[in-house]
């Protein structure tokens, strides 16, 4: 029989999962933002961590300074917020709360248009830790994101396939493929855009960016079918 304080340590923890999965759709709809960045994307990722009822007290003290950060973010302080994160990521390096908080300071710095250390923070988490899972993609596609905003539109649809490549079996592959041809067409190389699309086609059939592609690729007077 299951021990039901699991069930009931688990329940608030698959709402916010439910909550966390339908504010993910929404944010696929602005691709202007990195898809893991500053936002709803990274308050949805600090809401979901707080719900962990078997930590130590130290974790939790860690857990209770992360939460300074959401708390600045929505109360619109960035400036804090980024000092903050700086301030946990150094010194909780190597750990899950340091993770967060590195990744939740490149995106910030990206969003203050602060675009080389944004750079550096996002490659200094996929050197320190992994590119697996939300967070993994958000700094890898930070690191394309980056490349975009400096109108690198080659490189940065490069690095958005080399995610794809890397991890094909993801849920966010196809994202980072589609984010790949749109970063070659604002490039005009809608050669290379149709290429990467064609992969969505072929592999990712039942991927929620399927209909953008098949769209896009309308636009550009390519028959698809289906």
């Amino acid at each position: 029989m299951q021990n039901p304080n699991k069930i009931e340590e688990e329940e608030p923890q698959e709402e916010l999962l439910v909550w966390f999965l339908n504010l993910w759709g929404k944010v696929e709809q602005n691709y202007t933002q990195i898809l893991a960045g500053v936002g709803v994307v990274v308050v949805a990722v600090l809401v979901v961590v707080f719900v962990n009822n078997h930590q130590n007290q130290e974790t939790q003290e860690a857990r209770s300074e992360l939460g300074n950060v959401y708390i600045a973010l929505f109360e619109g302080r960035i400036d804090d917020a980024i000092n903050q994160s700086q301030t946990l990521s150094d010194e909780y390096a190597g750990n899950p709360i340091g993770r967060e908080a590195l990744i939740a300071l490149a995106n910030l710095q990206f969003e203050q248009k602060s675009i080389s250390v944004a750079q550096a923070n996002f490659q200094r988490f996929l050197d320190e830790y992994s590119s697996e899972g939300l967070l993994g993609y958000g700094a890898w596609s930070g690191l394309a994101s980056c490349l975009e905003a400096e109108a690198k539109f080659a490189e940065a649809a490069a690095k958005f396939k080399s995610y794809a490549d890397a991890h094909p079996n993801t849920p966010f592959a196809p994202v980072a493929l589609k984010e790949a041809g749109r970063c070659y067409q604002l490039g005009q190389n809608n050669d290379q855009a149709q290429v990467v699309y064609q992969i969505v086609l072929d592999k990712y059939k039942d991927s929620s960016v399927l209909r953008n592609v098949k769209n896009e690729l309308l636009m550009m007077g390519i028959d698809v079918e289906g």
